[in-house]
């Protein structure tokens, strides 16, 4: 046993500290003199790079991401400007900052005076600067505030909630979600109406989140000059044409996450993404790849705040690695592993699945999402029900449901509209064969396991179509296997579907009108960019002739198929969870022009256990009970050095030493401060027992 200390020997290591700890302070002094300065001026020269200036260090503001019930991802990036060029895989050490040392904070208050836990790590070029935490130690169903302090500046504050934990009284839930959104043909105005709101618990995504090109669509907007004047980009832009190198690709992201209304939804809420093939694109120039899918997914895992799963199929996720260490990133086949799912306490489950990047020919059981991800699949399902989860929320990549063409009274205006506006061969007995209509037996089978094992309270969240469909889920919706006015049928449906529109990719309309536009201005590559009134003028009322064609020839052969809404009307969907029923709701924004305004155009309420659309026909808004305060307006604030953590209260827990970066004299004196407290707390106390004893 060590002694306890007396009072000779209690000066003498207060001495040896304080000696070493001015030794480190001179040597941390002399250091400071030779870093970098940081600057937050813009420098021009080759440093174009979509940014929020005012925001800068913080140009893309904060987000979280896939909360459990103790725990949630929190995310930033560290943005230095630099006129040597904005790509850090040529420019690594941005205003010579080889790297940067990050502090985060989450708390119970607005204010954040309610700190519940706190850390420092530190970032650099390997990562795009990009800052990723698992903040554990949290209380389930519990709103908190978070933020970020680097170089001298605190970043905006960011709202998120955790997961109920099973058992807890929660009876209800709030879900936005969105799909395929497209910076340059919409201005994200759901984006802001979710962020805004007061009862929301997660936002989910499904199909595209980044598309690697604008894909020479009409623009609604332009990417803002130094003066904040809209520019006229050609399709060859950097920010519009796609992406051809690593660097290009997380420009991408931050061309998204610097949109003030996308950022708003951060800053509102946690997301749930699940990625598709847009978000993985590669590029090559002949031989040469430029970047690889994996790549791709690389930066997606970087700039997303997921939660990535243990790359071994099972699903799981690794332990928190600690507040003072970065989420790793996966690096090469590992990034293609992102399916996974959140549990919601009693209230439901949250299951993101992948059909993109997991399908297998040579599977047995289940090709589209490949033998593993359906072994997961099943199990995640059973252990809901076991546990009494009252909903299951599966956001899907691409339609689950079919959408069938033939014997249909309208079948040849059908036919011909489909094939001269969408290039859709319609012989064919669905439409969508690159999804689950490509694997109509893989679909029989999940509907049939689903209905064996009574897992029937099931949401599915989809994306890709950029249209609203919302249907039932039933193998065979003909009559008598299925009565579409109580759904009440011989092959109970196993869950209702609702597939978000698009924020501005191309529907049906827009898709007939593009076509009808590229012929009368000289093609697809040579019509201009930002001809947006001449086309909604022109153009768009003979897409809107084709897109209602469409939806009542498809309503017709799909009875199944509730809503249909393949116009021009873009937006995002609410999904209400209570105890005994799901209420959806779609909403609809401006598309060309920033605003507050949004229009509710579609309600549908699904009875638990008798899974079925019913249309409401006076819609009204849902609101939760719960009304949580507005995440502050997006600022930054000049800030202190951030002190160290405390130490250790319990004389037998490990030191947890800061991780520092080019701030070197704050890292060194903390270590001494902390080392030297632990020895004189350990010593004391270890005293206090021998006198005891």
């Amino acid at each position: 046993m060590t002694p306890p200390l007396n009072r000779r020997e209690f000066l003498q290591t207060v001495a040896v500290s304080s000696a070493a700890l001015g030794t480190a302070a001179v040597a941390g002094t002399a250091g400071a003199q030779s870093e970098p300065h940081f600057s937050r001026e813009l420098p021009g020269g080759r440093w174009h790079y979509p940014a929020q200036a005012d925001l800068i260090p913080f140009g893309h503001a904060v987000a979280s991401g896939d909360p459990l019930a103790d725990r949630v991802i929190l995310w930033t990036r560290i943005t230095i400007p630099d006129a040597r060029g904005w790509d850090v895989t040529e420019v690594p050490d941005p205003q010579g900052f080889a790297s940067v040392s990050v502090g985060w904070v989450i708390a119970t208050d607005p204010a954040l005076t309610e700190i519940v836990n706190r850390g420092q790590v530190v970032t650099d070029a390997s990562r795009d600067f990009t800052v990723k935490i698992d903040a554990d130690g949290l209380q389930p169903a519990t709103t908190y505030w978070y933020a970020f302090t680097a170089l001298g500046f605190r970043s905006p504050i960011g709202r998120t909630r955790t997961a109920p934990a099973v058992g807890q009284a929660v009876t209800e839930l709030t879900i936005g979600h969105v799909a395929c959104t497209s910076w340059w043909q919409d201005y994200f105005n759901g984006y802001a109406r979710m962020g805004e709101r007061g009862d929301i618990d997660l936002i989910t995504h499904a199909g595209d989140h980044v598309y690697e090109v604008s894909g020479n669509h009409m623009s609604s907007r332009q990417y803002p000059d130094a003066e904040g004047n809209p520019q006229l980009r050609g399709y060859e832009d950097i920010d519009n044409r796609a992406w051809q190198s690593i660097g290009e690709c997380r420009r991408r992201y931050a061309l998204y996450y610097q949109d003030r209304n996308l950022m708003a939804a951060h800053l509102g809420a946690a997301f749930a993404i699940m990625a598709d093939q847009h978000d993985y694109d590669d590029a090559s120039d002949g031989d040469t790849v430029l970047i690889s899918r994996q790549q791709a997914g690389e930066v997606y895992h970087e700039w997303c705040p997921l939660r990535s799963p243990i790359p071994d199929g099972s699903g799981q996720f690794p332990e928190a690695p600690g507040p003072n260490t970065n989420v790793p990133i996966p690096r090469g086949d590992d990034a293609f592993y992102s399916y996974r799912s959140l549990p919601y306490g009693d209230v439901a489950e949250i299951v993101l699945i992948d059909i993109r990047r997991h399908r297998d020919d040579d599977a047995s059981e289940m090709k589209i999402l490949g033998d593993r991800q359906w072994q997961w699949l099943q199990n995640t399902l059973l252990g809901a029900q076991a546990r009494g989860a009252r909903h299951n929320i599966i956001v899907n990549q691409i339609n689950l449901s079919q959408l069938g063409t033939v014997n249909t009274p309208l079948y040849e205006q059908y036919a011909e509209a489909l094939q001269a506006g969408l290039g859709i061969d319609p012989r064919g007995p669905e439409i969508y064969t690159t999804g689950w209509g490509g694997y109509p037996e893989d679909r029989r089978r999940l509907y049939r396991w689903l209905r064996e094992q009574g897992i029937v309270d099931n949401i599915v969240l989809s994306g890709d179509s950029h249209g609203w469909f919302g249907s039932d889920l039933t193998e065979d919706p003909q009559l008598p296997n299925y009565v579409p006015l109580t759904g009440a049928s011989l092959l109970q449906p196993v869950g209702v579907e609702m597939v978000g529109t698009s924020m501005g990719r191309p529907g049906a309309q827009d898709v007939v009108a593009d076509e009808l536009y590229w012929a009368a201005n000289g093609g697809r590559q040579a019509a201009p960019f930002n001809d947006a009134a001449n086309y909604d003028q022109n153009y768009r009322p003979a897409g809107l002739a084709a897109a209602v064609a469409i939806e009542t020839a498809a309503k017709a052969a799909n009875l199944n198929l509730i809503y249909f809404n393949w116009k021009a009307e873009y937006g995002h969907a609410m999904v209400h969870l209570r105890a005994t029923e799901a209420v959806i709701e779609n909403w609809v924004s401006p598309q060309r022009e920033m605003s507050h305004e949004a229009e509710l155009v579609a309600q549908h309420r699904t009875p638990r256990g008798n899974p079925h659309l019913q249309p409401v026909l006076l819609p009204a808004a849902v609101v939760g009970s719960r009304v949580d305060p507005s995440a502050p307006a997006p600022a930054i604030v000049p800030v202190a050095a951030e002190p160290p953590p405390e130490a250790p209260d319990s004389p037998d827990e490990p030191v947890s030493q800061p991780v520092t970066g080019s701030s070197g004299a704050w890292g060194v004196g903390a270590a001494v401060v902390m080392t030297v407290a632990h020895i004189l707390r350990r010593r004391l106390a270890l005293g206090r027992n021998a006198r005891d004893a």
